[in-house]
């Protein structure tokens, strides 16, 4: 049987259609058992309809705040209405936050690269990023640490999106955020959509409102997402208004109206928005 012969998807699609990279997919087959493809004669993986409701199963489970090691079981025997999840979650924000003050960037860029290759970028943001940032933002005494441990999290996520578009064949979608604060929960997103297949196109967090539609035209842009920042108000409206302007469509996600006179508005917290994007988007890829 030919691999023409096979119904389904192979591994780069899949990885489009459910939003988890393909290095993620590899590691839950051999590390964990949870996700079995289907092989063609070469040995390349194909995946079919099942396979991604398995793999919207496995997230669901990984939103709930179990850990991946617990997933195999969860999807056969679901728990009982009173047990609670280990909380792996907990030790590895620990973990992480003993690293960052310890300014230990390799074990620090170790632990994002096991995390990026065991979870979905928006669940691992959502899960272990986000809350140990919010740890070290509320405590004045750890802004040198705060300020190290931006840098080294936007350089890693900045050099594997990089890696992705060498290696995109959808189209491009062009983002920006109003604020730079907003530039690491930007780069969780554009890291989500390029695990998607989308190549992103990202420059910094200085590119003014105006520039936006010239520069979607330069790189010849499907998409621009636009992030929102909460302190940048005297800024907002001329960031809204780019919808009404730019001839590409526009997407924009954080503080923004809740009604939004032009655009489409994304969800609040990554999983929704990279959702909401890839379905109302339509990668053509």
């Amino acid at each position: 049987m030919n691999q023409a012969q096979f119904s389904g998807y192979p591994i780069r699609e899949f990885a489009r259609l459910t939003g988890v990279n393909p290095v993620t997919l590899r590691a839950w087959e051999r590390r964990y058992g949870i996700i079995s493809p289907l092989r063609t004669p070469k040995g390349h993986r194909f995946y079919n309809d099942n396979h991604v409701t398995q793999v919207k199963n496995i997230i669901y489970w990984l939103e709930q705040g179990y850990p991946i090691r617990q997933v195999k079981l969860l999807l056969t025997a679901p728990p009982e209405q009173n047990d609670a999840p280990a909380d792996d979650w907990a030790a590895q924000n620990a973990h992480m936050l003993t690293m960052a003050c310890e300014l230990n960037y390799r074990g620090l860029d170790d632990l994002w690269t096991t995390g990026l290759a065991t979870y979905p970028m928006a669940v691992y943001y959502e899960r272990c990023l986000l809350p140990v940032l919010s740890e070290l933002r509320a405590d004045p005494n750890l802004a040198m640490v705060l300020n190290g441990f931006n840098y080294l999290l936007k350089r890693k996520l900045a050099n594997l999106i990089s890696l992705q578009s060498k290696q995109a064949q959808g189209d491009a979608v062009l983002m920006a955020v109003s604020h730079e604060d907003a530039e690491l929960q930007l780069l969780s997103s554009a890291y989500a959509l390029g695990a998607a297949g989308y190549r992103v196109e990202f420059f910094g967090p200085n590119i003014a409102p105006d520039h936006i539609q010239i520069a979607s035209l330069i790189v010849k842009a499907s998409w621009v997402w636009i992030h929102i920042h909460p302190s940048n108000h005297d800024e907002t409206a001329n960031w809204l208004h780019i919808a009404e302007e730019c001839s590409t469509p526009v997407y924009y996600s954080g503080a923004i109206p809740q009604a939004l006179v032009s655009g489409t508005a994304l969800g609040d917290n990554i999983t929704m928005q990279v959702q909401t994007f890839i379905t109302t988007s339509g990668n053509r890829s």
